[in-house]
């Protein structure tokens, strides 16, 4: 497979964000603390594929969202989490968060979703206020990109990211695009304090998503990208 040179793939860890690309004859990485210091390094990038949700609907579910729980299928469908309304981005509590959310759209917001809220947010007011990462950014699932690896629609994996059984399905996958060699040796290079092997491995996912976008052979589920409100695309890229 052809090596894009200036792809990057992002996966949160922690409170922060995990990004690899491959530099210097290799696979390597990086943490940044927020959306805004990652772009800023990143900004002449081709691709930066990252698992966060961008276009945002005003009431009722993402067609992105549902048709990523399908193309995924069985057990791995539920890692696919429901994005929240645009209208609730500033919900400082999840209470708050999910009352407002059941005003708008019949919904609540459960603690797990609210937990990732504030990244969605950094993502957000970034692409809001920078035409240029407009054009850089594109939105990534990786258990989508893992299914699309594993075959397409409705091969998406069986064991859970975090067994060993999990882990080993998903490093022979990123072996097969990126050898095993270079897959191991970044995984090993990354401490545990900055970011756990699966998110290595999602960043890796999503790295390969970067890499098709910019070849020209991703494709997006839905297959017709609508703008949000804002105009940003709410889809998802494998």
């Amino acid at each position: 497979m052809e090596q894009f040179k200036g792809c990057v793939g992002v996966d949160g860890a922690g409170s922060g964000w995990i990004s690899v690309w491959w530099g210097g004859g290799g696979l390597v990485h990086a943490l940044y603390p927020d959306a805004q210091r990652l772009f800023h390094t990143h900004r002449t990038a081709r691709v930066i594929a990252v698992d966060i949700p961008i276009g945002l609907c005003e009431q009722g579910g993402r067609p992105a969202d549902s048709e990523a729980r399908s193309f995924v299928g069985g057990k791995r469908a539920s890692s696919v989490f429901s994005t929240p309304v645009r209208g609730i981005l500033d919900a400082g509590s999840q209470p708050e968060a999910s009352r407002r959310h059941r005003e708008i759209d019949g919904r609540g917001f459960g603690a797990q979703s609210f937990a990732i809220l504030p990244k969605i947010r950094q993502w957000d007011q970034l692409l809001q206020g920078d035409v240029d990462a407009r054009q850089r950014v594109r939105e990534i699932h990786p258990e989508v990109s893992f299914a699309a690896l594993n075959g397409g629609a409705g091969r998406g994996l069986v064991d859970g990211k975090r067994t060993f059984a999990g882990a080993e399905v998903r490093v022979s996958l990123l072996a097969g695009i990126f050898g095993r060699d270079a897959v191991m040796e970044l995984v090993r290079a990354v401490p545990a304090r900055q970011a756990a092997t699966d998110d290595v491995l999602d960043a890796l996912a999503a790295l390969w998503s970067a890499e098709r976008i910019a070849g020209g052979r991703a494709r997006s589920l839905p297959a017709q990208v609508e703008p949000d409100t804002t105009g940003l695309p709410a889809a998802i890229w494998y």
